[in-house]
């Protein structure tokens, strides 16, 4: 027992002193001790010691002008494959500095843009023949004169990847790494590498290349250089003014499988641009420059493509507008790439309400992924997705998609999707109908971060699938109400929302019968309610009467509106033009954004009498007869008021109610008559009353 606990505390003390063994500046765990001092006041100026187990050691950003054999003596008992010694500051590299590094896989010397070429190439002769990469970014050297035997101390070792980025190198030469047959991979990255500067001969293992950020205004012609093995080739955010060449300058690189031309500024997609390349895989065009007008039929014919991303290509209009303009041929766009897997078209516009452009997918039956973010959708793309029947996953994040209901439109014909992205939109809440259940059975993971839930019993189906779910649920304590909560927090149940919808059901029901009832009856009753108003105004003073000498008007005209015609043709000119009266017009002389009733009562108490022109259509106004009981109850109070009918024809019994029936029968009245002695008897009549 007690050799046990003995074994036991050796352990421990043998952890405990490997820990103790890590500077206080740095940081170890799982193999790998950091250093890094560019947050930090203290900068160190030696290597200090580390565990035991310690294989990795990143030490930047510290101070160490005089790299030797002696600055990496702490480093030499321990099994060091991974050396990081990015910005120290460092002037001078002797030629012995990694001898005792036996075991090196990677080296990182970048940033240290003080050292001399020479003091680098004279140290690259101790380094073990096991390093696979080497590191040499941002060392800013000039001249280039003694880069031909730059490398020559890794010739007996197995290099394997070099870079060179961000260091103004001009001219670029393969010469530089002959011997070394294990390179597959440069990276001469934003660099001043312009048109006439590259010469590839000599890199005839060389896999992967790249050159992106340089000042190349042309495609290289790749084929006077050897570059048969040429895997990945990136060019993007160089200076390319055109594609024309890019079919005949790379048409030797048969095993070429990841192009990347991001952020290129072209006019043109030209025809069979990547026709050549049998066996291109990955084309990534995003970023394209505003510059971009035209994707040509042909574009991107290529019967190997698999995966193509044209995205952040400042908006394209996938729309009929693009079309009309002559931006892209919808029918062939896809048509020739039938081997596409993944697609994205994120960051642009497509109009999926349109056929022809929904159109412009169908061929790409083999897609398995496709990309539409940042797109501006609303509402999900119905009877869409359908033609793309092996399709595994759906990236839809950062739109504005709004809640749906008939998930079978949406998603009807997927048998095959395990993952479905839409974060960050506006997506307040899932049905029972959100998801068919085909969709629920094969879906592995969902990624609903960034909406915001709105916490009400709609969401009761949802969080009650999102307990009993194998669905893999991402990011999901960041997922939150509309009021900011947790939606872990919400736990909504079956029985009180049923409650809370039974009395909301009968509230609502209630308050609409209640609702519709007293329209009903205030519609039936509006004109006496109106009339009963003005009674109550009138009573209480509200419009005051006027002395017999003030009056405006001779009379008060009440008509229809369909009257009108006989007014203007026939009354008024009559009246007022031949024998000098005013009369009140509504049409005419009522106060324009003044209550219709108001001006009808302060109207009716300026004129000395009102004249009622009667039809059936009168007897079918309502505002008529409104302004008749108006002015029957302004005769009952003033004794010197008066009203004179005038009968433009003969009323319908139907038409007749008991207002205008007694005053019909209780009135004298002029009737209108085409006769001429009759016309002669109407006007005086009516004149005579007016006067």
């Amino acid at each position: 027992m007690m050799s046990v606990k003995f074994f036991f505390s050796l352990l421990y003390l043998s952890f405990v002193r490997m820990d103790m063994l890590c500077s206080a500046y740095c940081k170890c765990e799982h193999r790998s001790a950091t250093c890094d001092g560019s947050n930090k006041t203290v900068k160190l100026t030696y290597i200090p010691k580390f565990p035991s187990d310690i294989t990795k050691v990143v030490f930047i950003n510290n101070n160490i002008s005089n790299l030797s054999r002696s600055t990496l003596k702490n480093l030499s008992p321990l099994t060091i494959t991974n050396l990081d010694l990015k910005n120290n500051k460092i002037t001078i590299i002797h030629k012995d500095t990694f001898a005792d590094m036996k075991h090196l896989f990677k080296l990182d010397i970048s940033g240290n843009d003080q050292v001399r070429i020479e003091n680098v190439q004279n140290c690259l002769r101790s380094l073990p023949s096991t390093l696979h990469e080497l590191l040499l970014n941002h060392m800013l050297w000039h001249p280039l004169n003694n880069m031909n035997t730059m490398f020559d101390g890794l010739k007996k070792g197995q290099i394997r990847k070099i870079e060179l980025s961000h260091s103004y190198l001009k001219p670029f030469s393969g010469k530089w790494f002959a011997g070394l047959n294990s390179l597959t991979d440069i990276d001469i990255s934003w660099n001043s590498i312009g048109d006439k500067d590259l010469n590839f001969k000599g890199l005839n293992n060389l896999k992967w290349l790249s050159l992106i950020g340089n000042y190349l205004n042309y495609v290289p012609d790749f084929c006077t250089g050897d570059l048969y093995k040429l895997e990945t080739l990136l060019l993007s955010n160089t200076r390319l003014a055109h594609l024309i060449n890019l079919q005949n300058n790379t048409r030797c690189l048969r095993q070429l499988t990841t192009l990347h031309l991001n952020g290129i500024a072209v006019p043109i997609i030209p025809n069979n641009a990547f026709s050549e390349l049998e066996s291109l895989k990955v084309l990534e065009m995003t970023k394209m420059s505003t510059q971009l007008k035209k994707i040509l039929p042909l574009a991107f014919n290529s019967s190997s493509l698999s995966s193509l991303s044209y995205s952040k290509s400042d908006r394209f209009i996938f729309c009929k507008t693009g079309v009309q303009m002559g931006y892209f041929e919808p029918k062939t766009l896809f048509k020739f790439c039938p081997s596409l897997t993944m697609l994205d078209l994120s960051h642009n516009f497509i109009e999926f309400t349109n056929q022809e452009i929904r159109d412009m997918f169908s061929p790409l039956i083999n897609l398995r992924e496709i990309k539409l973010q940042y797109l501006d959708l609303v509402l999900m793309p119905r009877h869409f997705f359908h033609q793309f029947p092996r399709l595994q996953g759906i990236y839809l994040d950062h739109n504005m998609i709004l809640p749906w209901t008939n998930g079978k439109e949406i998603f009807q014909g997927l048998t095959n999707l395990t993952e479905l992205h839409i974060s960050s939109n506006r997506i307040g809440h899932f049905s029972s109908t959100s998801f068919p259940e085909n969709i629920l059975k094969t879906l592995k993971s969902i990624d609903l971060t960034g909406n915001q839930f709105s916490c009400t019993c709609k969401l009761t189906w949802f969080k009650h699938w999102m307990k009993n779910t194998k669905v893999k649920l991402l990011n999901e304590t960041y997922y939150n109400c509309d009021d900011r909560t947790k939606l872990q927090d919400y736990n909504p149940t079956y029985i009180a929302c049923s409650n809370i919808i039974f009395l909301i059901t009968v509230s609502v029901g209630g308050g609409v019968c209640f609702l519709l009832a007293a329209t009903i009856l205030v519609y039936s009753c509006r004109w006496r309610i109106r009339f009963h108003i003005y009674k109550i105004l009138s009573s209480s003073h509200y419009y005051q009467q006027i002395d017999g000498d003030d009056y405006r008007y001779s009379a008060y005209v009440i008509y229809c509106y369909e009257d009108f015609k006989w007014v203007k043709h026939e009354l008024i000119p009559k009246m007022e033009e031949k024998h000098g009266l005013h009369l009140c017009i509504p049409h005419r002389d009522f106060e324009l954004g003044k209550v219709f009733a108001d001006n009808i009562v302060e109207h009716m108490n300026l004129s000395k009498t009102v004249i009622t022109v009667l039809s059936n259509n009168f007897a079918k106004n309502e505002w008529c007869l409104f302004q008749l009981a108006v002015a029957r109850s302004k005769l009952s109070k003033d004794g010197t008021f008066s009203i004179f009918p005038v009968m433009l024809e003969e009323i319908d019994f139907k038409n007749m109610n008991s207002s205008l029936y007694s005053l019909i029968k209780l009135s004298s009245y002029a009737a209108w008559n085409f006769d001429e002695r009759g016309v002669e008897l109407f006007w005086e009549q009516v004149i005579n009353h007016v006067q």
